[in-house]
């Protein structure tokens, strides 16, 4: 547990520097080390891509601004069908591991958002241990809550949490996350998130 609490406390660290800032802030990231410095394994090969979020026209908007960022890498996104629009969680992480397989994609990126961190800090705001399952091994990951009380969402920064998953062995390979600057410029915030876990995606070698 030590080393969960060590997270937490960091990525309370970046959350709050985050607003101070225009641009988001990374927290953390986790790369397979069997994948090595340049794997290119989001390179050409099809990827199956979504957001996960608690407002289904925020999920798509993410996933469009997401599909667009992908293509401009040069990589091949697949839209989720359907079903796996209303699901979360392990439940989402099973649907698209199965679509996956079905489509002939190689790998599966899902980009969770949360309300992260508000105008005055982290007043009202919660940190806590969210469960999600990532291929076989499953695993827990940090998630991140606000209640947000009456201050409205112009006061409200948002985090983006990024998993991708290996489909040919069921294996979480990479990982990251970032906080956005509390603003009223909800699009704004999420296509800046999504920039910024593609761009750290680039940086690992895996575009």
């Amino acid at each position: 547990m030590t080393n969960w609490w060590g997270r937490i406390a960091a990525l309370a660290a970046v959350s709050l520097a985050a607003c101070a800032s225009s641009v988001p802030q990374r927290s953390g990231e986790w790369i397979d080390p069997a994948l090595g410095p340049n794997s290119g394994i989001l390179r050409g090969d099809k990827v199956l891509a979504t957001c996960e979020a608690w407002d289904l026209s925020l999920r798509q908007n993410c996933q469009a601004w997401l599909f667009q960022q992908l293509q401009a890498r040069g990589a091949n996104p697949i839209t989720p069908p359907s079903a796996a629009s209303a699901a979360s969680g392990a439940e989402l992480d099973r649907l698209l591991a199965a679509d996956a397989a079905s489509v002939g994609a190689r790998t599966v990126l899902v980009v969770a958002l949360t309300p992260a961190v508000t105008g005055s800090g982290f007043s009202g705001a919660s940190i806590g241990i969210g469960g999600f399952s990532w291929g076989s091994s499953g695993g827990a990951g940090i998630g991140l809550s606000a209640p947000i009380g009456g201050t409205g969402w112009g006061s409200t920064g948002f985090a983006a949490q990024a998993r991708l998953t290996d489909v040919r062995n069921d294996r979480l390979v990479w990982s990251t996350s970032f906080v956005a600057s509390p603003s009223s410029d909800l699009g704004t915030q999420v296509r800046s998130l999504t920039a910024s876990v593609l761009n750290a995606a680039q940086g690992a070698g895996l575009l």
